[in-house]
């Protein structure tokens, strides 16, 4: 089955692949047309009895999911209302959540960028392998925005690596590459790009037979195991830390610490809750409105070559010279 970004394919009999490959595109977004083709497919899966597992990849080398659609955001930010953001972030959530219950292992195969909706993604699958390029790093960048992650990350990236490292990714935005992940437990294995799905189908044979895969749902969806003096310290320690880089400037971060401290404490669905509560009312601040700006303005300088016609060729710069003084000159 193909659909417009996603192909459904059966690479053995017992094993279905879904391929995320957006075409006219440089990397797959989450739009809500994507969103709405993997809600059908899983559909159709689901209704499946004789499929052992599923493998998530990209049809796209180098990239895997560069998140949600910023655009469709940004168009609804005028009308929408923090209770309207929240229902669609417990959408997102809930059809990512049918990763985690499917009667089959589900298996994110990365290479390259996965960031933002694509890490939710790859969260909610029970398993993640990775490919050694140097291009391959996960994480949720979303504080950059102003905003949280919205579609379980703050929840499932918790129970699946510790809170103490969740924090610390969540809160800073900074992505891992593979051989990071590897070592925190993000991810299962790390390998050849050209092995990238037969190592999958491989790990969910594993999976499949060990049924290990079943105790660690029912593990991730409980609240968090953490003595409460070592969890009143970290959120001491990762709050200073937070307060000295962005000068109370930026709300997001301690708002993602505070909702995983306190959701730390939660089930799972109760925590997906919260998490949408809380993207409700960051979504269309002032300080959100003004990042996601610099982001689309950032993203535009990158595609412009100043050039105003595609005839015009630009001359070989021999030397640069910086005229200026202060913060403006040093940089």
């Amino acid at each position: 089955m193909t659909a417009a970004s996603l192909a459904l394919s059966f690479p053995e009999s017992d094993i279905a692949q879904i391929t995320f490959d957006t075409p006219g595109k440089g990397a797959n977004i989450l739009s809500s047309s994507v969103l709405e083709e993997l809600r059908q497919i899983l559909d159709l899966l689901s209704a499946r009895s004789d499929l052992k597992g599923l493998v998530i990849l990209s049809g796209k080398p180098g990239t895997f999911i560069a998140g949600a659609d910023l655009r469709e955001f940004v168009m609804a930010m005028p009308t929408v209302t923090p209770q309207q953001t929240a229902e669609l972030c417990r959408r997102g959530q809930l059809l990512f959540t049918r990763l985690s219950e499917m009667a089959m292992v589900t298996v994110a195969a990365i290479d390259g960028i996965c960031v933002g909706g694509g890490t939710e993604l790859a969260c909610w699958c029970d398993r993640r392998i990775m490919s050694n390029s140097e291009r391959s790093e996960i994480g949720l960048p979303e504080v950059k925005l102003g905003l949280i992650p919205g579609w379980g990350g703050t929840v499932r990236l918790p129970r699946l690596i510790g809170l103490p490292l969740a924090v610390e990714m969540i809160t800073s935005g900074e992505p891992v590459d593979a051989r990071q992940a590897l070592q925190m437990g993000l991810t299962s294995d790390v390998v050849d790009a050209d092995r990238l799905a037969t190592a999958a189908i491989n790990l969910i044979r594993i999976e499949h037979a060990s049924r290990s895969y079943l105790s660690d749902r029912a593990r991730w969806a409980q609240p968090l195991v953490m003595e409460p003096t070592e969890q009143a310290f970290l959120g001491a320690a990762a709050s200073a830390q937070i307060q000295q880089q962005t000068k109370g400037a930026y709300p997001a971060p301690q708002v993602a610490l505070q909702l995983m401290l306190e959701s730390a404490r939660l089930d799972a669905s109760a925590a997906c809750e919260r998490e949408a509560e809380q993207m409700g009312a960051l979504f269309g601040s002032p300080v959100n409105r003004a990042l996601l700006n610099v982001f689309f303005l950032t993203d535009r300088i990158k595609k412009d070559t100043g050039l105003s016609t595609a005839a015009v060729a630009g001359r070989e710069i021999r030397r640069a010279g910086v005229i200026g003084a202060g913060i403006m000159g040093s940089g």
